[in-house]
């Protein structure tokens, strides 16, 4: 929150009600957004309380849309003490935003009628993107005018307002210029194809595996978005194993191969060469890279498990296309 230069967690509610104006109210538990955490000690203390607050949110019929402002450390294990009924009772859509931790969530959200699980960064999330973005990309260093940290510090106050500008207009219908483009790096696709998503941080998605909620991921018909931090390749790889010995492949249509690094270490390619290893010989899958998704920025966000347009640009170069009514469960 300080390089928000905000001190209390009413302060940071405040600058995104600013964001969002008028036409919501922002609300959050204070005290579970300023929490701490001690991994020496369970890291926190408050899970029946973060439960029971994304459990009251889905089910209040007044709520439009859950963002998630970090990724979500010590989350999965909340996951059992949540009802997800309460979504069967809405009669209007709420969209949750979020990924890295919170990929669960999102993936449950969306395998409800009225839930709408749009796999997009949390806005805490900005500080290292952002600065990651000036080191790699940009190729600033920490002998330079400006450093990273500052080039980041400078951008980081209206980057983070104009995030949840963006995901008012995505539940409004109006979309988003936040667009995804990919390069078709194994199999074949047609110019134009409908398809739909599900998945995202690769980590936490294996926690779903052999769960009730493994229908929210399984891949039948679908495309499987894979990304992931700070994983070395062989742990990866015991990942795609994993996905491998649970049958993700029989009937998976395509892979969305987003960002994986590691420290300063891009590891997407070596990812996409373990994909070699797993995937079925006897049926060609097509996967798509992108720089678009995952613990990058700029990051695009991609709505799951709904019809969403693949369209060619030029040669192995394609967009995914959302009609903006999807953003909002239409």
């Amino acid at each position: 929150m300080s390089l928000l230069h905000v001190q209390s967690a009413s302060e940071l509610l405040a600058i995104v009600q600013e964001a969002v104006g008028d036409g919501y109210t922002v609300t959050g538990d204070e005290e579970l957004i300023g929490a701490g955490e001690d991994e020496e000690h369970g890291g926190r203390t408050d899970d029946r309380r973060r439960a029971a607050d994304i459990e009251r949110a889905l089910g209040d019929a007044e709520v439009a849309a859950v963002v998630t402002i970090r990724g979500g450390a010590w989350f999965t294990r909340v996951l059992p003490m949540i009802d997800f009924t309460v979504l069967d009772a809405r009669t209007e859509p709420v969209a949750v935003f979020g990924f890295s931790e919170l990929t669960t969530l999102v993936n449950i959200v969306a395998g409800h009628a009225k839930g709408v699980g749009i796999y997009d960064m949390g806005p805490a999330f900005l500080a290292y993107g952002l600065k990651r973005h000036a080191e790699v990309d940009l190729g600033m260093s920490d002998s330079g005018s400006p450093t990273p940290d500052e080039w980041m510090r400078a951008r980081l106050s209206a980057e983070f307002r104009a995030f949840h500008g963006d995901v008012v207009s995505m539940i409004e219908g109006r979309g988003t210029d936040r667009a995804i483009t990919a390069e078709l790096i194994r199999g074949d696709l047609p110019d134009h194809s409908e398809v739909s998503f599900v998945g995202g941080n690769l980590t936490v998605l294996m926690t779903l595996v052999g769960s009730k909620h493994q229908r929210c991921i399984d891949p039948a018909g679908r495309w499987l978005l894979i990304e992931d931090l700070n994983e070395k390749p062989e742990r990866i790889d015991r990942f795609l194993a994993q996905l491998t010995l649970a049958g993700f492949w029989d009937n998976c249509a395509g892979i969305l191969l987003g960002d994986f690094h590691r420290c300063d270490r891009n590891l997407t390619d070596a990812t996409s060469e373990l994909l070699s290893y797993h995937l079925p010989s006897t049926r060609s899958i097509p996967v798509l890279k992108t720089g678009d998704v995952g613990h990058t920025w700029p990051m695009s966000p991609l709505p799951l498990n709904v019809p969403v347009k693949l369209g060619r640009l030029d040669g192995c170069r394609f967009e995914v296309v959302v009609e903006p009514s999807l953003w909002r469960g239409s």
